[in-house]
């Protein structure tokens, strides 16, 4: 049990993050720890170079002022206990300090520092060592580098103390913060679980962090569409099975009827089988509309299209049948993309939904061109109106206005959604308003940026 729950923590958002970080911040910190070492190296190298120099041009002076080399040497001997010197002359002659018969034949035999010119390790000291010749003599020094090496590595040790320390604290610290930060992740998570179980809520909103505040907002409004589509599925659902019993129902009824007493009753049948064509007709539009609505956008073929040519041609073609005179206005072509049966069902939809709800021998109105930024198809009719609390649910599959479910008027409720759906694929905007000085007009908007 404890090794799972080990397990879990270690691929926690906030032990996951707290490791990556330790491990980016001690690589920053290693990275600092060699760049100091080599910055301290080349500064401590120059400072020998310069105290070299330094005691050379010392020598030099004292050299000129005294009668010798011993009384040079007992004076740097004095100022410099732990450092050595030798004087060669040119006649041979050699005058050493105090340390130096101990110190030369020591780095005789010492380690020379690559790229350090002369370093030179002996078996208990550093030494940087340099001759050069004065007045014809030739002089080395070996100077005693350990205090400064010393001092170097115990600055070097009290940084990678530090750096440690920071470290650490700083994973402290980062996972406390990760901490809290992860809490919101968790406590969405319980949320998503509770929103799963009970089928309600949405998700708390949080200010910070923005990414956190992001996916909350998606997850609801993705939430809010889900659950319009799961009401509007159930509604289909329940409205479908409605407008499918029905006819159903009533063409069973008819059947069973010419059973029963078309022996004894001839006359029913002819009555009976004129219902039956009907409804099965009913049946046969209503089953294709159904299919027309569950069409996938991306299977069709698009191409460039007069779409005025084709609304012309529907007018037409519906002026020949539709008891109501059909006037439209086509302004000049306007080029289109898209597929060529979708603008024909659009206007064929809003045309017989206008006859359907319009009295005989009135006019249909179709209007299609281009104004500003935008071209718009419009259909107006003399029918019965629609109620302004019914205008924004005439769109939804198998509604109807109740005053025309309790007319005559065939319909399944069906063509509106189909026009919705079309507009929609368009990225268009279909509007319903009242006519003038009764009756409705339709309006499909659709955006410039769909002109060829």
């Amino acid at each position: 049990m404890k090794t799972n729950q080990k397990a879990l923590r270690r691929n926690t958002a906030q032990f996951q993050l707290t490791r990556q970080f330790s491990l980016l911040l001690g690589a920053v910190m290693l990275f600092f720890n060699l760049v100091f070492i080599l910055l301290s190296i080349g500064y401590l190298y120059e400072r020998l170079a310069d105290q070299a120099d330094q005691v050379f041009e010392t020598i030099e002076k004292g050299h000129a002022a005294k009668s010798g080399w011993p009384a040079v040497i007992d004076v740097y001997v004095s100022a410099d206990e732990e450092s050595a010197l030798r004087v060669r002359q040119a006649d041979g002659q050699v005058y050493n300090s105090e340390e130096a018969t101990e110190v030369f034949p020591a780095l005789a035999t010492g380690k020379i520092i690559p790229l350090l010119e002369g370093i030179v390790l002996s078996e208990e000291d550093v030494y940087y060592t340099k001759t050069e010749e004065i007045n014809g003599d030739q002089v080395t020094i070996a100077l005693n580098s350990e205090a400064s090496v010393e001092l170097a590595y115990g600055l070097l040790w009290i940084s990678s103390l530090l750096n440690l320390a920071a470290v650490v604290i700083g994973s402290l610290l980062i996972y406390w913060r990760v901490g809290k930060w992860s809490q919101k992740l968790t406590s969405m998570a319980k949320e998503i679980t509770a929103i799963e179980s009970g089928k309600s809520g949405e998700l708390t909103v949080v200010r910070e962090p923005v990414e956190i505040q992001s996916v909350a907002i998606s997850f609801n409004q993705l939430l809010k569409e889900q659950r319009e589509t799961i009401a509007r599925e159930k509604r289909f659902i329940a409205d479908a099975s409605h407008e499918l019993r029905t006819p159903l129902a009533a063409i069973r009824g008819h059947v069973k009827l010419i059973q029963r007493r078309s022996a004894a009753h001839p006359e029913v049948i002819p009555a009976s089988l004129e219902f039956i064509d009907k409804e099965s007709k009913r049946l046969e539009i209503l089953s294709n509309q159904l299919l027309d609505l569950e069409k996938q956008p991306m299977t069709k073929q698009t191409q460039t299209l007069d779409v005025g040519q084709l609304i012309r041609e529907v007018c037409e073609k519906q002026a020949i049948v539709s008891t109501q005179a059909i006037d439209y206005v086509i302004e000049e072509p306007l080029m289109m993309k898209g597929v060529k049966t979708d603008f024909q069902q659009m206007v064929q939809n809003l045309l017989e939904n206008a006859a359907k709800y319009a009295p005989a021998e009135t006019m249909i109105h179709v209007h299609f061109g281009q104004k500003d930024q935008h071209i718009y198809l419009s259909v107006a009719d003399q029918g019965i109106g629609i109620p302004d609390d019914k205008k924004d649910r005439i769109f939804d599959r198998f509604y109807r206005v109740e005053d025309s479910r309790s007319s005559e008027i065939n319909g399944s409720g069906i063509g509106l959604s189909l026009v919705k759906q079309i507009a929609d694929q368009y990225q268009a905007t279909i509007t319903v308003a009242d006519n003038q000085p009764k009756g409705s007009v339709f309006v499909v908007d659709f955006s410039k940026n769909h002109l060829i």
